[in-house]
């Protein structure tokens, strides 16, 4: 009797042990698979990457999971989309759109029933309209008209120049190098930004985030919302080609007697025929870029002698 009980338990217990170490065989180990949804939010995007346009609101599509032991329903999923995007939060013309250009790595991460985690990550691209302008310039002046100015800024001044875009104003470029001239001698130059207009579409005043390219009736409203990034570039390549060249100051530094001296101040403005700038991007019948117009009146502080200056940029 003892026997037969002892051996009973014995089975008992090999059974136990076997189920044991099946189940630490078949335990759930792999993480749930993450699909990028496109824009419909049905079909898949293979690598979730997408472009949107400044001042604009990144609608999130979402993913699709997938996982060998949960259900979908299951499957918690999260993302450090909120964190990662400079989403505009205080201004209440603008709120929840990106308020900056850049390359913003968003991460989703999936977790099933058995806590095991899987993580896969995509590009949100924020750009400028204003990028396809930016790049390398040779830069030559055309015409310089001066009283008592910088007598130094010599007519046939020839140099390179960049442009670049304004990360967080829609439209805006930057001249990294204009009116470059000597003075005092040393080699000066100033820093310009520009706003694209348009006299038919732009708004009678500039916004502060979209520059001249709001609508006529709201200046807060980009003319390209709704729209992609190549459908934005196509529409305003025709129809923004001036220039408006708010006022702005300069401080010049250079050094005399190897002291530092910067008190050399100059204020500088786009020059204008009525309300219509004089600066302008000029295209062929192709739309290829010719070149860039700026037609600039530069004051220097605490002078009463304006000089007028007209450069023209090509890309190389």
């Amino acid at each position: 009797m003892n026997r037969r009980i002892l051996s009973s338990l014995a089975v008992v217990t090999v059974l136990v042990l076997l189920s044991y170490a099946f189940a630490s065989c078949s335990k759930d180990k792999t993480g749930p698979s993450i699909y990028f949804l496109a824009k419909d939010k049905i079909s898949i995007d293979k690598k979730g990457d997408t472009v949107v346009l400044l001042y604009t609101k990144y609608e999130d599509p979402g993913c699709y999971v997938e996982d060998n032991a949960s259900i979908a329903e299951n499957i918690q999923i999260t993302s450090d989309l909120e964190s990662v995007l400079p989403i505009e939060k205080k201004d209440a013309n603008h709120m929840g759109e990106i308020k900056k250009t850049g390359e913003f790595k968003v991460t989703y991460t999936a977790t099933d029933e058995a806590d095991n985690p899987s993580t896969r990550s995509k590009i949100i691209t924020c750009k400028n309209v204003s990028e396809i302008y930016a790049g390398k310039y040779w830069t030559k002046r055309n015409r310089y008209d001066a009283g008592m100015g910088i007598s130094s800024m010599s007519r046939d001044t020839a140099y390179y120049s960049n442009i670049s875009a304004v990360n967080n104003v829609a439209g805006r470029i930057r001249f990294s190098k204009v009116a470059c001239h000597v003075y005092n001698d040393q080699k000066v130059s100033f820093k310009v930004d520009a706003d694209l207009f348009s006299p038919e579409l732009s708004p009678r005043t500039r916004s502060d985030q979209v520059g001249f390219l709001g609508m006529a009736s709201d200046k807060e409203v980009a003319f390209y919302k709704g729209m992609s990034y190549e459908a934005a570039v196509d529409s305003m390549r025709y129809n923004y080609v001036y220039l408006d060249i708010p006022t702005q100051e300069a401080s010049v530094a250079y050094t005399e007697n190897e002291a530092a001296i910067n008190d050399y101040k100059v204020r500088i403005v786009g020059n204008k025929e009525g309300n219509i700038p004089k600066s302008k991007i000029v295209y062929n019948d192709r739309g290829v870029l010719l070149h860039i117009i700026l037609d600039l009146n530069i004051t220097i502080v605490g002078t009463h002698s304006p000089i007028n200056v007209v450069e023209e940029y090509v890309m190389e």
